[in-house]
């Protein structure tokens, strides 16, 4: 099991961007520390309470400079926000910089406000997506690249640098509607799921239409990685998780609920205790060593990301005790 951290970096009424972004960067470095595989970071636009994280990449590369061994995940890009072109320079610089680190997630996005603030269509999420990745992989693969579609037309182009992983860094998808599971698995490669967001029920169902894709256009269920995100809390006792994460929750919560973020009206259902009781590992080492043993049964998965600061609020001090109690508890369980 490989086991990682994931952030979008809300930012609290109370708190401002420099501290969220130094906190985060401490995180990482401790998460190296005590033996995290892996740190993930998401991109979001125009919700500051939501996320202060437009540039996953920019973040990523303070990350490499503070941390030595831990790889850096972007969970995700929004490819249809970018020149693919310009997006696989960047994230090619990235792996030179970190050592071969990084782990390439995308994903479309869910938020109208980003396509409209980007002068994006969002009718063209998924066109736009599914062209700009092939560009990205042929960016890194092809000496000269070459390429006529239906928004992009390349001749010719020398795009330097290319990745020091060979063919390129491992690739992650976001699936988190219906019709994205088997577009992953077509494609073959790795999978990134909430069950938050579409529950826990609904990730098991798609995870078997991912299967049957990736089987049905030859790829390997070896070769590939299915990875949920859930909410984290390692403590001395669930009350304790629970008290730690609960503030953090319910701002992530109110800000859903508040419309800004356009989510789904299944935010409506959602509550602490739901997250709490579903959509979370929480409590002491052996409940979440038991939590994680299950995840592994219901999804098959080959991985954990802990969202160990869904609504931004968790303390600092708390977050760092989470994470030495996983590392000297819950980690040695599964290595």
């Amino acid at each position: 099991m490989q086991f990682g951290i994931f952030d979008q970096l809300p930012r609290g009424t109370e708190q401002t961007s420099s501290t969220r972004y130094r906190e985060f960067i401490d995180q990482c470095t401790i998460a190296d520390t005590v033996g995290f595989d892996s740190v993930w970071m998401a991109e979001y636009h125009f919700n500051p309470r939501f996320s202060v994280m437009p540039s996953p990449l920019l973040v990523g590369a303070a990350v490499a400079r503070s941390t030595s061994n831990i790889c850096i995940g972007t969970a995700v890009n929004l490819l249809p926000l970018h020149h693919p072109v310009r997006l696989a320079e960047e994230v090619a610089t990235l792996d030179i910089i970190s050592g071969g680190r990084v782990l390439f997630g995308v994903g479309r996005g869910s938020n109208p406000e980003h396509y409209s603030g980007l002068s994006v269509d969002v009718d063209e999420a998924r066109s736009r997506f599914l062209e700009g990745l092939q560009i990205v992989k042929a960016s890194w693969s092809d000496k000269n690249l070459n390429h006529e579609g239906q928004y992009y037309y390349i001749q010719d182009l020398a795009v330097e640098p290319k990745p020091i992983q060979k063919p390129y860094p491992p690739i992650y998808v976001a699936a988190n509607s219906v019709d994205t599971f088997p577009i992953v698995g077509e494609l073959g490669h790795n999978i990134l799921v909430t069950p938050l967001i579409i529950g826990t029920q609904g990730v098991v169902e798609n995870l078997s239409v991912y299967r049957k894709s990736l089987e049905d256009n030859g790829h390997s269920l070896e070769n590939v990685q299915i990875i949920p995100t859930l909410a984290a809390c390692v403590s001395e006792s669930r009350n304790k998780s629970r008290e730690v994460l609960g503030a953090s929750i319910d701002n992530y919560l109110s800000v859903l609920k508040s419309g800004q973020s356009r989510r789904s009206s299944r935010a409506l259902e959602l509550t602490s205790e739901v997250i709490l009781n579903d959509y979370a590992i929480v409590g002491d080492p052996e409940e979440c060593i038991d939590r994680i043993e299950q995840l592994k049964e219901s999804m098959g998965c080959q991985g954990v990301l802990f969202w160990q600061n869904i609504g931004g609020l968790v303390p600092h001090e708390d977050l760092k005790r989470s994470m030495e109690l996983f590392s000297n508890k819950v980690l040695p369980h599964f290595r």
